[in-house]
């Protein structure tokens, strides 16, 4: 009777670990972050490639040091994303990596066309 009571709680508490293992294994790899600085300055963005990797959360901070203000808007699958900055104003955005390619962003401002890069985003 005891060693019978004995197999029942150990069978209760293995199944217990089982499930909690099951459970933590369901809540995935942690989200990565990267955070990316683009100076703008006249006319271009420094730098004007960067690289992430699918899946992460990326917080996308423009520097604004030039003399006017600048925007910057990244062509992504889900719709073009965008923030402006006043001189010497910063601005982020945050967004989730898209699938692996290339994104264009560029500078909305009128007269701005020149100023572009692009978003590698590698698997």
């Amino acid at each position: 009777m005891v060693t019978r009571l004995l197999a029942h709680r150990m069978l209760f508490v293995v199944g217990a670990i089982l499930l909690v293992l099951a459970m933590l294994s369901a809540c995935g790899e942690p989200l990565r972050e990267r955070s990316i600085e683009i100076i703008a300055t006249e006319m271009r963005f420094d730098p004007d490639r960067v690289e992430a990797h699918t899946g992460e959360q990326i917080f996308l901070r423009l520097r604004n040091r030039g003399q006017v203000a600048h925007s910057l808007t990244i062509e992504l699958p889900a719709g073009d994303r965008t923030v402006s900055a006043d001189p010497g104003v910063d601005a982020i955005l945050a967004f989730r990596a898209p699938a692996p390619g290339e994104y264009r962003f560029y500078c909305r401002i009128p007269g701005h066309e020149a100023q572009q890069g692009v978003l590698v985003v590698l698997p």
